[in-house]
Order: structure tokens, then C-alpha cells, then sequence
């Protein structure tokens, strides 16, 4: 999973019961950091905590509903109390629906922007001072459609260009005070396209994540980021599957 860091990190990572933010506890612990993982259920925040057993750094977990501010204060306190600061936040929290805007439901376009949008900014708004305390470091995940706009997934393309947008005002508002990193990643093989309710789409659609990246690949991207610090800052960096093979 990596080698030990010379500086422990404290990570806050949000939506890691799988996929993405699983891959990065747990990729960010086997370097040798103190991660705290969250999602809305424990159950699988269990496993994960059981899987991490025995790696360099460790993972506590913490349930929490990123569009719930009070949830959200009560991972912030845990982290006041048992960690005293924070180094890096990793707002991962996300979902998707593809639908053609011309029948797409209304629930799951404000479901969207309740997580991709708003639950990302009651994460930073929550952690901006410890981590300007630290001088630390937010990891967003964008996506490909942080730059590009796809067919039948108009609003989950406008919550990701939120996202960078809100990058990019952090980095010009912090400039010296915290790194900003941006990671836009396209097809990862995660449950991410399940939740998706057209059965048609969903079914065209599966095989494209079925050979996408692995969330691992993924998470390396965010190591190398983190552990940049004194060398660079990874402000921004696309990743997209190796279409050779």
C-alpha cells in the first residue's frame, strides 16, 4: 500500500464505506496515515475498519450525512477531540442518476446537488479552521465532466463543474495558506453507475465502469498529492483508463 511517510497526516474522508473513498482510506493508511472514514451507514464502515487491520497507519470511522450539518459538526468535534487538528480533507462524498433531462426525475437532480454541491461545502465550510491552521490540504473529486458535459447526465456534469469551480476559489482565496488539489477521474469500475434508475442506460452504461480504473489507481493519485507537500501542489490532474488493453 505504500511506504511510511515521514509526517503522520490526519485525513477526513467522507463517502468511504466503498468505491473511491474506501480505496483512499485505506490505499492513505497502508502509507502510513490517521484517517478518519465516514459514510451514512456504519455497517460497512465496519468492514472497512476490519480490513484496514494491520496496515502502517490506522482508521477510525465515524458515520455521517455530508447534507446534514449537524452530522457533519460532529465528525469536526471527534476530530477537535481526538486528533486536535486536521491535515487533509477529502470531500468524496458523491452520487450519480443518468437520465435525459426531458424525463429525469426532479428528486434525483436535487439528491445531486444536496451531495455533490452542498454536502462537499458543509464538509470544507465545517473544516476550514483546522485546516487553516495546519496549513493543510483539500482533495475534491471532480470527475471528467468537471470539463466536458455528457449526453443524459447534464446535472451530475453541472455539480462536478461546481466542484472545480469551488477548487479554484479556494485555491486563489488560500493561495500560500492551504493546497488545493483537484482530481477528475473518468470511468472507475465502483457500484457508482447502480444507483442509476433508467434500466436502459444503466445497462448500456455498465460496461463502460466494468473496464474502467481501478478506485486504487485512483486513491495512488491522491497519495501522491498529499505527500507533495514542500514539493508541488497537484492543483489539478485528470486520470482516465488505459484504453490499450
Amino acid at each position: 500500500m505504500g511506504k511510511p511517510s515521514m509526517k503522520q497526516l490526519n485525513i477526513w474522508i467522507t463517502g468511504a464505506s466503498s468505491g473511491i473513498g474506501k480505496a483512499c482510506a485505506l490505499t492513505l493508511a497502508g502509507a502510513g496515515h490517521r484517517i478518519l472514514a465516514s459514510a451514512r451507514s456504519q455497517a460497512p464502515l465496519d468492514a472497512l475498519a476490519d480490513e484496514a487491520q494491520g496496515l502502517t497507519g490506522n482508521v477510525s470511522t465515524l458515520p455521517c450525512d455530508v447534507t446534514d450539518v449537524e452530522s457533519v459538526a460532529h465528525c469536526v468535534q471527534w476530530m477537535s477531540e481526538h486528533w486536535r487538528g486536521l491535515d487533509v480533507v477529502i470531500p468524496n462524498a458523491g452520487i450519480g442518476y443518468f437520465d435525459p433531462l426531458e424525463s429525469a426525475k426532479l428528486q434525483e437532480w436535487r439528491a445531486m446537488v444536496d451531495v455533490n454541491v452542498a454536502g462537499v461545502l458543509n464538509t470544507l465550510h465545517a473544516t476550514l479552521p483546522m485546516l487553516l491552521t495546519s496549513k493543510g490540504h483539500v482533495v475534491n473529486i471532480g470527475s471528467l465532466a468537471a470539463r466536458q458535459v455528457f449526453p443524459n447526465s447534464g446535472i451530475y456534469c453541472a455539480t462536478k463543474h461546481a466542484v472545480l469551480a469551488i477548487s479554484e476559489s479556494l485555491r486563489t482565496e488560500f493561495k500560500g495558506r492551504l493546497a488545493i488539489t483537484t482530481l477528475n477521474p473518468g470511468a472507475v469500475n465502483t457500484p457508482f453507475i447502480d444507483r442509476t434508475t433508467n434500466d436502459d442506460l444503466r445497462a448500456n452504461y455498465r460496461p463502460q465502469f466494468d473496464v474502467g480504473m481501478a478506485p486504487e489507481y485512483v486513491a495512488e493519485a491522491a497519495l501522491f498529492a498529499v505527500e507533495s507537500r514542500g514539493k508541488g501542489i497537484v492543483s489539478e490532474l485528470t486520470i482516465r483508463p488505459d484504453t490499450r488493453y
